[in-house]
């Protein structure tokens, strides 16, 4: 495996970044380092040479090679790449360091996948790119440049990163013409990289901020078609316009950059990807390239202890759909979990568990006869063992760090009950067995700090979203079995009476809505009528407030 990187005045990283390399769980001697260094003014490339005389018996190799020349991230990474013979190549930034096990949960990641995939992605620490990616396959629509591996030959056949990018999206490029080719892009959560790129949350880096605008709209020329051209110009002169720059002489370095751009337009049309792969669809969001989620700054931490974690899925007959929920559980970073599935009439669902989910460990439970989504709930409560409780219906799916998050918070504030944010994802379904559908949107709902207020005038937690602690089920009871909508609201509502929740503000979930307008119709014709039922209920709750809690509504 070889490890490229390329260093520029980066002396205050050298040391960290090698002495974790040598600290990997992994056979060192298939290990080859190269570092390009970009003209460095400091003493980086000394420190280079020192770590190179530290380690170098220990790996397979470490070469350093110096350049007179600032040749900028791509170009930089192609000199480097081209010195090394391994079959799978990592490209790390300077300013990374390696977990113990890091590259063995790659290579593993790697071993499992088929040759359709092409390239892993890392997760970063302790901010993570909040680009969505697939939960259930884990496929990722490009690519950050800080930490990724790649097959050799795959980079060679794309020529290595466009040379004319200089500082930010070359990574967006290489990702997108590797998948026009047919090759997919697969997240690796378990392989977390330490990426010291920010100084502090919501930092504003002025290199990055321009450059990132001014690539976006060259990647248009290549990728998009006439209207992402116009759309990118028009947001460009909106950044232009507005009443706030985003940093002194922002605008000036902007423009600068935006009349010199029109000189490599040629570069970009004359090298146009239009796409050989069917399922290749390139995405502008602004000035991003997928749909992002909430947390960009959310400081990522592993728990300090691992509680057993009971995930309880209600399902009703549809083994094809719940299956996808179940891939979403496999692919959890936090692994000391219990799934209780019950299902809700007869045992369709258990062939397919048994034949499919056999690592997982799960229990399930089938009622034969039909009971209702709340009594499903209340039976699994009962079978589960977990420190914490949290729900997952079988149209729903977790993001890979979910229940890693929650149990983290849970932990660090010794709260009772927690919860992250979550995508709607109105769907229209296209076949169920088996299952395939078409995601219309993601919408971010409900993304807002904890308040009884709201929470006592509408049903504001998706129910996948909330962890709690068992405690919590054991004094106040479970769901309203006379309830067969809104019972997680009237849970939530009784929880509430008793605890705060502590909010998440991260994306960790999806869950699925009709995009139908008949279907959606029909649905909030029987929450109105629950909604009748549970406001009848909730005038027997009295809730205990303090001049504080008064004080913090009234604000």
């Amino acid at each position: 495996m070889d490890l490229v990187y390329v260093s520029y005045n980066s002396s205050k990283w050298i040391q960290a970044c090698f002495q974790s390399v040598v600290q990997s769980v992994y056979n060192l001697k298939d290990i080859y380092i190269y570092v390009l260094d970009n003209n460095s003014s400091d003493d980086t490339v000394e420190k280079l040479y020192q770590c190179k005389k530290q380690y170098q018996e220990k790996l397979g190799g470490f070469e350093v090679i110096p350049s007179k020349t600032n040749w900028g991230f791509g170009k930089g990474n192609n000199i480097a790449f081209a010195k090394g013979k391994s079959d799978i190549v990592c490209f790390f930034n300077i300013d990374t360091e390696l977990c113990s096990d890091t590259l063995q949960q790659l290579s593993n990641a790697i071993e499992n996948s088929d040759s359709s995939v092409a390239m892993w992605e890392l997760r970063q620490f302790p901010y993570e790119h909040p680009k969505l990616y697939n939960p259930v396959t884990m496929e990722a629509a490009w690519s950050s440049g800080a930490a990724f591996a790649i097959r050799r030959n795959i980079f060679f056949q794309l020529n290595g990163f466009d040379e004319h990018i200089f500082m930010y999206a070359e990574d967006v490029d290489l990702s997108w013409r590797l998948r026009s080719f047919g090759y997919h892009i697969q997240y690796v959560p378990e392989a977390i990289i330490y990426h010291y790129s920010y100084k502090e949350a919501g930092e504003i880096k002025p290199i990055q901020y321009v450059n990132s605008i001014i690539n976006n709209l060259l990647l248009r020329y290549r990728f998009g078609g006439r209207n992402d051209v116009f759309d990118g110009h028009k947001l460009f002169w909106k950044v232009i316009l507005k009443q706030e720059p985003a940093f002194e002489n922002s605008r000036r370095l902007l423009l600068k950059k935006y009349f010199g751009h029109f000189i490599e337009i040629p570069h970009f049309r004359n090298k146009k990807v239009k796409g050989k792969a069917k399922d290749f669809s390139p995405m502008f969001v602004g000035f991003d390239y997928t749909t992002n989620r909430d947390g960009a700054f959310y400081v990522n931490e592993r728990p300090s202890e691992l509680p057993l974690v009971s995930v309880i899925v209600r399902t009703c007959g549809r083994p094809d759909i719940l299956r996808e929920t179940l891939l979403s559980l496999r692919n959890q970073t936090y692994k000391n979990i219990e799934i209780v599935v019950v299902e809700d009439g007869a045992p369709i669902s258990k062939k397919m568990i048994e034949n499919e989910f056999s690592d997982l460990r799960i229990l399930y439970h089938a009622s034969t006869e039909k009971v209702g989504r709340s009594r499903a709930g209340n039976i699994a409560m009962t079978m589960a063992h977990g420190v914490y409780f949290n729900f997952l219906d079988d149209d729903d799916v977790f993001l890979a760090d979910h229940v890693e998050v929650l149990v983290h918070a849970l932990q660090k504030t010794k709260a009772k009950a927690a919860y992250t944010f979550a995508f709607a994802t109105p769907i229209i379904v296209k076949g169920r067995s088996p299952y395939s559908y078409e995601i219309k949107d993601y919408l971010g709902l409900h993304r807002h700090e904890f308040g009884r207020v709201e929470l006592f005038h509408h049903n504001c937690l998706p129910i996948q979203t909330v962890m709690f602690d068992r405690d919590l089920y054991k004094e106040n009871g479970g769901f309203d079995e006379k309830l067969d909508a809104l019972e997680d609201w009237d849970l939530w509502v009784r929880f509430s009476l008793h605890t705060n929740f502590i909010c998440i503000p991260k994306t960790t979930s999806l869950y699925r809505i009709p995009f139908d307008e008949k279907t959606n119709e029909r649905r909030q014709k029987e929450l109105d009528e629950a909604l009748v039922i549970v406001r009848d209920k909730h005038k027997n709750y009295i809730p205990t407030l303090s001049v504080c809690d008064i004080a913090m509504i009234y604000r």
